[in-house]
């Protein structure tokens, strides 16, 4: 059969790790502890808060937004992906510009990286005008421990920089690059 057409989309399919698999971060014990895609529709118009950016637990505008990376690919723990999925570091890029340009009140956007790969056309530009226009912090570090901090919402992430040195930092909102 012939069938003319004006384009063809074609849909391997695909599932996103699940973080509850290896709870390293604590996905599973905070509302402020959330996946890229949760965190899509926090942004989104049409999800739970209509376009707002809040934090889930209470509600109040973020201050300070982390997004992790590699979370469940680059890894050899059971359940994950040992290779890079080729997405996470792109999208958490546009992620966190877009959080930047939610926020009325400077929000502080931190990604911590292994590599930063940024796959296609023009992506490494896009990279580039989130750190140096739009202010994102790019942390390449080693992830040591994510502990609530008292019950006021936020999480301290503690971290081995790129010079060796150890850091603690709390933040709002936790996003993991599943």
């Amino acid at each position: 059969v012939t069938v003319e057409v004006g384009a063809v989309i074609l849909a391997a399919g695909s599932q996103t790790f699940d973080p509850r698999t290896y709870d390293t971060f604590g996905y599973s014990r905070s509302d402020n502890i959330v996946t890229s895609l949760e965190f899509e529709r926090i942004l989104s118009a049409s999800g739970p808060y209509g376009g707002h950016l809040v934090r889930p637990s209470d509600k109040s505008e973020p201050r300070k937004i982390a997004w992790l990376q590699c979370v469940g690919s680059r890894d050899t723990h059971i359940g994950a992906r040992g290779y890079c999925s080729g997405v996470c570091c792109t999208y958490a890029v546009k992620e966190a510009i877009l959080a930047k340009e939610h926020s009325p009140n400077g929000l502080d956007a931190a990604v911590f990286y292994i590599d930063i790969r940024t796959f296609g056309k023009d992506f490494e530009q896009y990279y580039k005008k989130a750190e140096q226009e739009m202010g994102v912090r790019f942390i390449k570090s080693r992830i040591t421990h994510v502990e609530p901090q008292n019950e006021n919402g936020m999480h301290q992430i503690r971290y081995v920089d790129g010079a060796g040195k150890s850091v603690a930092e709390d933040f709002d909102i936790i996003v993991l690059s599943v």
